[in-house]
C-alpha cells in the first residue's frame, strides 16, 4: 500500500518542478498614459485554464504521431482536457505529465455528447473525442513559438488581433490574483496575444488562467457576446518586449 505522505510529497514536488519551468513576472508594468490617444478595441472574453485528473479510464491519450502516452482518462476528464487544450495527468506514483492538443485526428476515441457536461453543448464537442496531443512542460503551449502564462495569455482570432500583440485592459488593472506559486499580486492591466482557438472568433478572447479554475475577473470574464470591455493596444517596444520574452520558450 502507498504511504500517503510520500504520494502527497511526490505530488507537490511535481507541480513545483512544473511551476519553476513557467516563470511570472511581477505584473508592475508602468499603466499607459493617453488611452483615448491608442487604438481601441472592444472585446468579450471567456477563460480557460488546466484540467487537472488522474490516469484513469479506458481512453488513451494518443500523440499526433499515433504513438501512445500510456495515460488514460474517463469521457469527461478527455472532454475537458481537449476544450481547455492543457491536462496536467498524475500517474499512479504521483509523477504529473503535461500534454498539450497537438491537432483534430481522423477518428474520434470517445463520444463527448455522454458527458453530462457537454450533453447539450453548443460547441463542436464530436471533435472534442478526436483530440491528439504532444507532450508539453511548464503550462503547456500556445500559437507560433510561445508558451502559456497563467493571467497574461490571451487566445484571440489574429485576424482581430495578431499574434504577439499586447492590450491593455483597464478593468483588470488593480486586480488581486493568486498564483500558481503561492503568490498574491495585483494584476496590471495586461495581455500577450499568444494563443487561439476554433471558438475564438472576430472580438472574443479566451483569457488562460493557469490551473485556477474560478473566476479572478468577474466584470470582464463574463462569456457572453453582449457584455463588452474596453481594450487599448500597446505600442511602447519595452512593455512588449518584456511579455514577449515572457512567453518566449
Amino acid at each position: 500500500m502507498k504511504n500517503p505522505l510520500l504520494l502527497s510529497l511526490l505530488l507537490v514536488f511535481s507541480y513545483s518542478k512544473i511551476f519553476s519551468q513557467s516563470a511570472q513576472s511581477d505584473f508592475n508594468l508602468t499603466e499607459p498614459t493617453e488611452l483615448s490617444k491608442r487604438p481601441k478595441l472592444t472585446l468579450w472574453s471567456t477563460q480557460y485554464y488546466i484540467h487537472k485528473f488522474q490516469s484513469s479510464g479506458k481512453i488513451p491519450f494518443v500523440l499526433s504521431d499515433g504513438k501512445e502516452t500510456g495515460l488514460y482518462a474517463d469521457t469527461c476528464d478527455f472532454c475537458a482536457s481537449a476544450l481547455e487544450g492543457t491536462a496536467f495527468i498524475e500517474d499512479s506514483l504521483g509523477n504529473i505529465t503535461v500534454i498539450n492538443f497537438e491537432k483534430t485526428g481522423q477518428h474520434s476515441l470517445v463520444n463527448c455528447r455522454a458527458c453530462d457536461k457537454y450533453a447539450k453543448s453548443k460547441l463542436t464537442v464530436e471533435n472534442f473525442g478526436k483530440a491528439l496531443w504532444k507532450i508539453s512542460k511548464g503550462f503547456g503551449d500556445g500559437v507560433l513559438n510561445y508558451k502559456l502564462v497563467p493571467y497574461r495569455t490571451i487566445a484571440v482570432d489574429k485576424a482581430m488581433i495578431p499574434y504577439g500583440t499586447v492590450i491593455f485592459i483597464p478593468k483588470v488593472k488593480g486586480k488581486p490574483i493568486l498564483l500558481s506559486n503561492g503568490q498574491n499580486v495585483i494584476h496590471d492591466g495586461y495581455f500577450f496575444a499568444g494563443d487561439t482557438g476554433g471558438a475564438i472568433k472576430g472580438n472574443h478572447i479566451d483569457l488562460f488562467t493557469g490551473v485556477f479554475e474560478g473566476n479572478p475577473f468577474v466584470d470582464v470574464i463574463q462569456s457572453d457576446p453582449t457584455k463588452t470591455v474596453e481594450a487599448y493596444v500597446i505600442t511602447e517596444q519595452s512593455i512588449i518586449d518584456s511579455l514577449l520574452i515572457l512567453h518566449k520558450k
